[in-house]
């Protein structure tokens, strides 16, 4: 299919409507890539799974996610196509339908890194198209839209995956295990659902503008020195992206860790069976959904703001602040069952409102500065897009064995590894003061 160039006559603007179609889209990839971590806390007792492996797996998962999106992003913007994201969501839809009937731990294994390949290559043509779509003038606020509904994704993925398994369950009429056997097996019905949106999203963007008709000509006429200082803010955004991505993945693993800690605390016992395991995965899909609920909170109110004149001039200091706010809040976190002696009944939502605000404290500027990084270098949108997003995702593998290393599957060791990861996590806002201010104003408005 032939892209269709932006003209003064025909701008990019003019076809924003189908922006909408990537948006939602996100909606549904990423509501794939949280559905097994979200059945980690049954598919490892089901599946003999150990600590060990399960932060593999997510480590894993991160590479494999993050790793294949510069590439994705390179290609497109080389050969002026999406179809490698396209293409990613039919894998992603195929290895998620069949993750409940992995046998053993390898099977699962290689479903969740396909899978997650999938899911990472549907991100910097998806995110380059909204930020192009959108225009100069709204690039912030719809790329924080494309944030948010991939985060609502997550959060549906999270929350209502085990109540969806538990449900399709008791339909089969069988005992408690066949019960959960047919359940996982019914992920299979998200087949057609998943090829339907690969088939809508490759009708709306494979022929829109891959840029804007003149970001190759304005990048040239820029000087050596205007250059430098544009790829130089790119790399302090994408290294303080490595840091809040690594701190996402070790709080997505202490999450499940917190959660069996719990679930095996409040029934007496030391080992979990499959019926406490799918309880454990009840509790900690709600805290990823509710620690993704306050990425989403954060980047849309974020961006809202800084589309005003007096925001613009803030950006740089919410790069400081908004972490140091999210490193007092993630060393909190384990404390929260501290309330199973005294108010049992607080100690749930007291841990889903600190998942809320930790995850505002390292999730809200990551669409911001995809929203930078894309109008300091708007010749390459998805380059860009590929930076923020999978080029500094793929490294935070290292949050996920660290957490794992510190916790060692001694539960005492829990409070360590939150600490550590918010004192990680505050390393973001050091970066966030050789921000160059003056640039992040002079290029409000490209």
């Amino acid at each position: 299919m032939t892209t269709i160039p932006a003209t003064k006559d025909h701008p990019i603007e003019a076809r924003t409507p189908r922006l909408w179609i990537p948006i939602g889209a996100h909606t549904g990839v990423d509501f794939l890539q949280f559905i097994t971590i979200s059945l980690l806390p049954l598919l490892s007792v089901r599946l003999g799974i150990t600590t060990q492996e399960k932060s593999l797996l997510i480590g894993l998962g991160i590479v494999a996610s993050g790793s294949v999106q510069p590439v994705v992003a390179w290609l497109s913007d080389r050969h002026d196509s999406r179809w490698l994201g396209t293409a990613g969501v039919v894998v992603a839809t195929v290895c998620v339908a069949l993750v409940g009937f992995a046998p053993n731990f390898p099977v699962l294994l290689t479903l969740f890194l396909l899978g997650s390949m999938g899911v990472g290559a549907f991100h910097p043509p998806a995110a380059a198209t909204v930020g192009t779509l959108a225009g100069k003038r709204r690039r912030s606020v719809m790329l924080n839209v494309f944030f948010m509904s991939g985060m609502l994704g997550g959060m549906v993925g999270n929350a209502l995956t085990p109540q969806f398994v538990r449900g399709a369950g008791a339909l089969s009429g069988g005992d408690e295990a066949a019960q959960i056997t047919f359940g996982l097996h019914a992920l299979i019905g998200l087949l057609p659902l998943g090829l339907l949106t690969a088939m809508v999203l490759g009708r709306a963007i494979h022929n829109t503008p891959h840029r804007h008709a003149t970001a190759h000509d304005d990048h040239h006429a820029l000087s050596a020195t205007e250059k430098r200082r544009r790829w130089g803010a790119v790399w302090l955004l994408y290294f303080a992206n490595v840091i809040r991505f690594a701190v996402n993945n070790a709080l997505i693993y202490l999450f499940i860790e917190w959660s069996e800690r719990l679930t095996a605390a409040r029934a007496g016992v030391t080992t979990l069976d499959e019926q406490l395991g799918l309880k454990a995965s009840a509790t900690s899909g709600p805290l990823q959904a509710a620690m993704q609920l306050g990425m989403g909170i954060g980047g849309i109110g974020l961006g809202a703001l800084l589309v005003s004149g007096l925001g613009r001039r803030l950006e740089k200091l919410s790069f400081i602040v908004i972490p140091m706010v999210g490193t007092l809040v993630v060393a909190s976190f384990p404390y929260a069952d501290r309330l199973e002696s005294s108010a049992a009944w607080a100690t749930l939502p007291a841990a889903f409102t600190i998942a809320v605000l930790g995850g505002i404290g390292f999730g809200a500027l990551i669409p911001v500065s995809l929203s930078i990084a894309q109008r300091l270098l708007p010749h390459r949108t998805g380059l860009a897009s590929g930076m923020m997003l999978g080029g500094a995702w793929m490294f935070a593998i290292v949050g996920a064995l660290v957490a794992e290393a510190i916790h060692a599957d001694n539960d005492a060791n829990l409070e360590h590894a939150f600490l550590i990861a918010a004192v990680v996590l505050s390393a973001a806002s050091a970066l966030g003061l050789f921000l160059p201010g003056r640039l992040l104003r002079e290029t409000a408005h490209d």
